[in-house]
This record gives C-alpha cells, sequence and structure tokens, in this order.
C-alpha cells in the first residue's frame, strides 16, 4: 500500500485537488446518495462530507471510484503492475 492509512490518502487527494470537502450539512439519507450519484456521473472529486446530519465524524464517498484513485490508493501506476507483480510471484526460480 502507498498510504498508511485513510487520513493519508484524503490528505493526497485534497493535495492533488481530487478531493472536495463539503462543510454544509447534510441529511445521511438519500441526500447524501444524490450529491455522490450527481458528482460520480459528472467524473468529479471524492468527497468528505464533514457535517453528517446526526454523526459524530465525517464521512468519506467516492474515495475509490475513479481508476486513477484506486491505482494511486495501492500505489501503481497501471492495472498491468498488479499483473506484472503477481507473475513475478508465480515463476519458478
Amino acid at each position: 500500500m502507498a498510504y498508511d492509512d485513510l487520513r493519508s490518502f484524503l490528505r493526497a487527494l485534497e493535495r492533488d485537488g481530487d478531493l472536495k470537502r463539503v462543510k454544509a450539512e447534510v441529511d445521511p439519507y438519500l441526500e447524501v446518495g444524490e450529491i455522490v450519484d450527481r458528482v460520480n456521473k459528472a467524473g468529479g472529486p471524492a468527497l468528505l462530507f464533514e457535517n453528517v446530519k446526526g454523526a459524530a465524524m465525517p464521512l468519506a464517498m467516492n474515495v475509490f471510484g475513479t481508476d486513477r484513485r484506486l491505482l494511486k490508493a495501492l500505489g501503481l501506476k497501471s492495472y498491468d503492475e498488479i499483473s506484472d507483480r503477481i507473475g513475478g510471484l508465480l515463476r519458478p526460480e
């Protein structure tokens, strides 16, 4: 893994401009889902809802929603690197 925890990954996404903080209060029933759906369909960033109604902690959504973010989380440049690593492990000496 390229990151020690979710917080460090979220910080990296924010540095890259690939995380949007939502400071407004949002309702976790239907409202969050609708916002995430619209942002995802538009190819937008991961979202960090900082003020979720009735919740004691923030809610991160769509963090691995694009190939670019998923590969970043895994510390890879392409999916081919995964098969190369597995292939390397399976090759006899």
